[in-house]
């Protein structure tokens, strides 16, 4: 096995190079403290190996890998909010990348490190959602049962927020549903329980909490904590379809994105939906993921990779 020794007092200089990722990637507040814990981890992780020296550098270059991923997820989001069209959050998103290694470069060569990083490809996404906190989730034309999207190879932070508890059916049987159906079946109805709301997956358990939580299906957890019956998708092989079932049965906003990169102009029904974001919207031109390319190379060690960008991926 190739030396991976470094120097003990080289630690803070690495983490502080892996730092400036964060200036980049932070054009949203709530990105800089997401970005802080994740280096501070990496920092710690690194520091305690570095008595193990054919692991240090290891470590190094994981911890480097680390923070691109989670700077170029946060660089995607910002490009979806912040442009509107495919081919201009795709500009947006390769510079803002450039920016976030130029920022880091230097201060890696300062502990003996070269690096490279370049964006190898971007996926196409739909966003669909809804953000009017009073209205329900039914279609444009009111339909309380309607397809959202056919044909999808991926779903990603796919996210509801409930605003009125006692929009929620009384219990289970005709409550809202999400139904996802492909090479198999999965689904989840979301009801009212006593005043409490309960998640229940078709064939795998529920979770209750209390009242109007934020759900995210995609992360699986109920008001942010894990909801072990919640795997979206679960046995379902793409492509599959996004349904609502009852969606007169519940109120609040709901997001996700899906992967278009293989669809047809048949994949969605554009009389679901409006222009108006109050109402259920489609928006067609967003970056669902990318690919980045990464090398991390000292003396005595060359780390070099690919890694996929997928902000609130699932395996769905």
């Amino acid at each position: 096995m190739a030396d991976l020794s470094r120097r003990a007092g080289s630690a803070d200089a690495s983490a502080a190079s892996r730092g400036q990722v964060m200036l980049i990637a932070g054009f949203v507040l709530a990105v800089a403290f997401l970005a802080v814990a994740v280096m501070l981890n990496a920092v710690i992780y690194s520091e305690n190996l570095a008595t193990r020296d054919e692991d240090a550098r290891g470590a190094e270059a994981i911890a480097y890998r680390a923070d691109m991923v989670d700077g170029a997820e946060q660089l995607i989001e910002y490009a979806n909010a912040n442009r509107s069209t495919f081919a201009n959050r795709t500009g947006e998103f390769n510079e803002s990348v450039r920016a976030m290694y130029n920022s880091t470069a230097l201060l890696q060569s300062t502990d003996g490190i070269a690096t490279d990083l370049a964006v190898t490809g971007v996926t196409r996404g739909t966003f669909i959602g809804q953000f009017n906190a009073s209205r329900t989730f039914t279609n444009d034309q009111e339909l309380s049962s309607w397809t959202l999207v056919n044909n999808t190879y991926g779903t990603r932070a796919f996210r509801i927020n409930i605003t009125d508890q006692d929009a929620l059916e009384d219990g289970a049987g005709n409550g809202f549903t999400v139904h996802v159906n492909g090479s198999a079946t999965w689904s989840a109805e979301i009801y009212d329980d006593g005043g409490n709301t309960t998640v229940d997956v078709d064939g795998a358990g529920s979770c209750t909490v209390g009242s109007t939580p934020e759900i995210d299906l995609t992360a699986g957890t109920v008001d942010g904590s894990p909801c072990e019956a919640l795997a979206f998708g679960e046995d379902v092989s793409a492509p599959y379809s996004i349904e609502f079932e009852n969606a007169d049965a519940i109120a609040g906003n709901y997001s996700l994105v899906v992967n278009s990169t293989e669809y047809e102009d048949d994949n969605y029904d554009g009389t679901n939906y409006h222009n108006d974001r109050d109402s259920p919207f489609v928006d067609d031109e967003a970056i669902y993921a990318a690919t980045l390319r990464l090398r991390h190379e000292s003396p005595d060690h060359v780390y070099a990779t690919d890694a996929t960008v997928v902000p609130g991926e699932n395996d769905a």
